[in-house]
């Protein structure tokens, strides 16, 4: 891909997604699920850092582990670095970089606005700015799943397999890691 090969100097994407991941860390409200369409629009569709296919790949594995989605920061942060052509020592800076990003806002937040936190929200304006961004966050969670399902070809297979593993998921025991697991064989064999 020629988007991938363009570099200018080894320490521009590094500096680039610590930027990118720090901006999209000052906007995340409501919880780590909202990342994700900002990340894909960001990194997918507007950087061209990353294909569809991999954010995919990705987020449905790290859906599989534990841990918060702020985690597959360092998936793209790495795998934006080896599309560059950075070698192992790159990617692993790269998922550095991104962890950082994505979390220092939230530190910064937690020891410098939350010992202020119950006076702010007493402010009329705060209280009813809060309501507003609730409601955005809503609307960031149904824009992930659109984003996720766009990119799928809905075919009878494609919709049988989702309806069968909405149904294995709410009506029985069977272990979403099972699932996972179970389709990612199914999709190599078909």
């Amino acid at each position: 891909d020629p988007v991938f090969s363009k570099r200018t100097s080894p320490f521009s994407l590094p500096i680039r997604l610590f930027e990118n991941f720090y901006r999209n860390g000052i906007f995340i409200f409501g919880g780590g699920q909202v990342l994700v369409p900002l990340m894909f629009t960001e990194f997918v569709q507007m950087k061209q850092y990353l294909h569809a296919s991999g954010f995919l790949s990705g987020f449905a594995l790290q859906q599989v582990l534990p841990g918060p989605t702020f985690s597959f920061t360092s998936y793209i942060g790495a795998l934006s670095m080896k599309n560059f052509g950075y070698g192992i020592g790159g990617q692993i800076l790269g998922g550095i970089v991104a962890v950082i990003g994505i979390n220092l806002p939230g530190l910064i937040l937690v020891l410098f606005i939350v010992p202020f936190w119950d006076d702010l929200k007493k402010i009329a304006r705060i209280k009813y700015s809060l309501s507003g961004i609730n409601a955005v966050s809503v609307g960031f969670i149904i824009a992930a799943f659109i984003l996720l399902v766009i990119p799928i070809r809905l075919d009878i297979l494609a919709i049988g397999i989702l309806l069968a593993t909405f149904l294995l998921l709410n009506f029985t025991k069977v272990s979403p890691t099972l699932l996972v697991i179970a389709g990612i064989l199914f999709a190599y064999l078909i």
